[in-house]
This record gives C-alpha cells, sequence and structure tokens, in this order.
C-alpha cells in the first residue's frame, strides 16, 4: 500500500526526535555538514537584505514554517519589532514561544482557506514574509495554491516575498515528502495571485543537491550513488561540509543561477494608475 505524507505527522516526529538544524536539514548527514549548510543559506541572506535595504525595526515580518527559529533568529539580531512566526507543528510553536517572547508563533497551516481569519490577522499587514524551504514540502497542488494566495493576501502592497526551492526549469522533483516545481509553474501561480518576482539569487550549488536536471535516470543516478556517497564520505570526515561551504560561497557570487537551491524575492505586483 502506498505511504501518504500526512505534513504534521512527518515534521512533529522528525523535530520530536531532533530539534535542532539536522532535524529540518539533512537528517543523515550529522550536525556537522547542516551546521555548514545553513552558514551558507545565512551568508546568501545577509547579501539579500543587504541589496534591498530593509529597515527592520519598523516593518513586520511573517515566518512561514518557523522551525526551530533558525531565521527568527537572524531577524531578531537585525532589530525586528514585530514578527508573527507560524508552523504545522506544536513543538516549534512550544519552543520558540519559550525562546522567543517577545514575537507572536502560532500552530496554523500556511493552506488553510481559514487562515487569515483563524488566527485573526489583518490583510496586508506584513511588510515582509519568508517561506524558507516550506512550500516544496506542500505536495498538493490546490493545497500550495492556497498558500500563495494567502501569503498575497497577507503581504503590504510594497512588502517583499523570500521564498526557497530549486526552481527547477525541465522537470519538477518529486519524492515522498517534496515537489519542487518548474520555474514556469512558480511564474505562473504567483502571476495568478498578483505576485511578482523581482529577483533570482542562488543560495547552493553543492552544499544541497544540484538536482535541476532534465533526465529522470540522471537525477536517480546522481541521488542514489554520488549524493549517497557524499554522505557518507561526510560522516566519515567532517570535511564536504566546509569545503563545499568554500565553494559555494564562490559559485554563488560568480553566477546568477545554480542548479540546486534559490531565493526568489518577490513583490506584490504594481498596480496601475
Amino acid at each position: 500500500m502506498k505511504k501518504v505524507y500526512n505534513p504534521k505527522g512527518y515534521w512533529s516526529k522528525r523535530l520530536e526526535e531532533n530539534f535542532s538544524l539536522s532535524g529540518v536539514g539533512f537528517t543523515s548527514f550529522g550536525r556537522n555538514y547542516n551546521k555548514w549548510l545553513y552558514r551558507m543559506r545565512k551568508k546568501v541572506l545577509e547579501r539579500v537584505v543587504s541589496r534591498y535595504k530593509i529597515d527592520f525595526p519598523n516593518i513586520r515580518t511573517l515566518d512561514i514554517g518557523c522551525g526551530t527559529g533558525f531565521y527568527v533568529d537572524i531577524w531578531r539580531q537585525k532589530g525586528v519589532r514585530y514578527l508573527t512566526g507560524i508552523d504545522i507543528t506544536a513543538i516549534s510553536i512550544k519552543e520558540l514561544n519559550v525562546k522567543y517572547p517577545n514575537f507572536d508563533f502560532h500552530e496554523a497551516d500556511i493552506t488553510s482557506p481559514t487562515l487569515i481569519q483563524d488566527l485573526n490577522l489583518r490583510e496586508k499587514s506584513f511588510d515582509l514574509i519568508t517561506a524558507f524551504d516550506v512550500l516544496f514540502h506542500i505536495v498538493d497542488d490546490n493545497k500550495f495554491e492556497e498558500a500563495i494566495k494567502n501569503i498575497s493576501k497577507l503581504c503590504s502592497q510594497d512588502g517583499l516575498i523570500f521564498i526557497t526551492d530549486i526552481f527547477p526549469h525541465k522537470r519538477p522533483y518529486i519524492i515522498f515528502h517534496q515537489k519542487s516545481r518548474l520555474l514556469k509553474d512558480y511564474i505562473q501561480i504567483l502571476s495568478k495571485n498578483s505576485i511578482e518576482i523581482i529577483d533570482r539569487v542562488p543560495i547552493h550549488y553543492l552544499l544541497s543537491a544540484p538536482l535541476d536536471i532534465s533526465s529522470k535516470l540522471l537525477q536517480d543516478v546522481f541521488l542514489n550513488y554520488y549524493w549517497s556517497g557524499i554522505g557518507l564520505i561526510e560522516r566519515k570526515t567532517k570535511l564536504i561540509g566546509p569545503i563545499f561551504f568554500i565553494l559555494d560561497s564562490i559559485l554563488t557570487r560568480l553566477f546568477k543561477e545554480s542548479p540546486s537551491t534559490e531565493m526568489i524575492i518577490c513583490k506584490p505586483e504594481s498596480k496601475p494608475l
């Protein structure tokens, strides 16, 4: 019988067993590798927020899928005073409410059609909305579009939206708990909900698997042999993480696209005068 993906149950189990970056990252690669993985993500994020000159103390931020609070901590360090986090797991909300008592956290599902009413949120009230490594875990297309609708309704007219995914060009990447949709499909659904992409930034080339591959056979071979081999070497030596970090730091500055994880920066479409 085919196993059914239950997002709430799946992520609750992972975080209850391991409430750390390893619990939300590559579990089989170990703590050391995930430290370098997220260090790279922070490095790229620093570049992006510097580019867009975000006035953190005076904006309202919504962190979708706040997980272990990795990005919450970055926003806190930058002086954010108004932050709301939502996550489908009770453990995330429990832990983050204790760690960050000045922010608001809610156990909720971004795909819910009644999310805004249930949480008593105001439409167009957030100046920065982030969905880091979240939307590709919504494997149901109708729920995915519902999530985009909610994001569109909640983002202020001058706000920014940060989303991370692989954004493949020719073949979507689909496994049990992940569906990375084609870039053109993202553009279509975002546009349908009056959101436009204004920038695309590479985050990883090597630290996260390069999966923007047109051939399914090559994808399978890559994951079953190369990527599993990388994991084995890392667990034995703990050298792959820092080496890939150095290479990713160089490659993400040299190139505008990557075959791996990227960030799109979006905003509501301008209304005609």
